[in-house]
């Protein structure tokens, strides 16, 4: 059982999450835990549960911020597909801006922020002749990419620093027995991976897709 203190404690709301921003940089949201942020901040773990009851309350509170930190950037006008365009763009920078806030945001139940940022992205398809469920789909699927991508960055991320450590070669598997791979590593293709122009080739894709279905209206 925890021991709350009868006091407020001598810590604020805004240090806890600059400390946890910290953290999840330093340590990765695998090995987040209440007590190591309790350490990080020099106080006793239920201090923390002053103002967060939980692990969760504290990721939603996280992804809330994010979500906010999104709209406040997100572009104001322009044709839809440019104004989708400029989004995504704004929604993978926020979320490499603040340390695992794409497993943040998938973790965390939907709330009034995340509810605005998407009808925000809803809104900028609303001119367009397309039915509510394919702008709901639409927006779901460049959403999801966007988050996914920078969460795949990060996996990538955290793979190299564990092969750096482990003193592996970065690339110590065999290609020979596939043909097509091996081409492509050969014309250092594989340098792709993470990258800004594979990120814009994914939702050229996907905006070239739903201006094929707005002009099938």
């Amino acid at each position: 059982m925890l021991f709350m203190p009868s006091r407020r404690p001598h810590i604020s709301e805004e240090k806890i999450i600059a400390a946890s921003w910290r953290l999840l940089a330093d340590q990765g949201i695998e090995n987040f835990t209440m007590r190591k942020l309790s350490q990080e901040l020099n106080v006793q773990a239920p201090t923390i549960y002053w103002y967060f009851e939980s692990k969760q309350v504290l990721y939603q509170t996280l992804a809330n911020l994010v979500a906010k930190e999104i709209i406040s950037d997100l572009p104001k006008q322009g044709d839809w597909r440019e104004m989708l365009e400029k989004s995504a763009s704004v929604m993978r920078s926020k979320l490499q801006q603040f340390p695992c806030s794409g497993q943040l945001l998938m973790k965390s139940r939907p709330e009034a922020e995340f509810m605005k940022l998407f009808e925000f992205l809803l809104q900028m398809l609303e001119p367009t002749l397309l039915t509510d469920k394919q702008k709901f789909s639409y927006t779901t699927h460049l959403f999801n990419y966007v988050i996914n991508f920078v969460v795949e960055e990060y996996e990538q991320r955290m793979l190299q620093i564990s092969l750096e450590e482990d003193g592996k070669e970065k690339n110590h598997v065999d290609l020979s027995q596939f043909k097509l791979l091996q081409r492509m590593h050969e014309e250092d293709i594989f340098k792709l991976i993470g990258s800004d122009e594979l990120f814009d080739s994914g939702i050229i894709l996907l905006l070239d897709g739903i201006e094929q279905r707005v002009k099938e209206v």
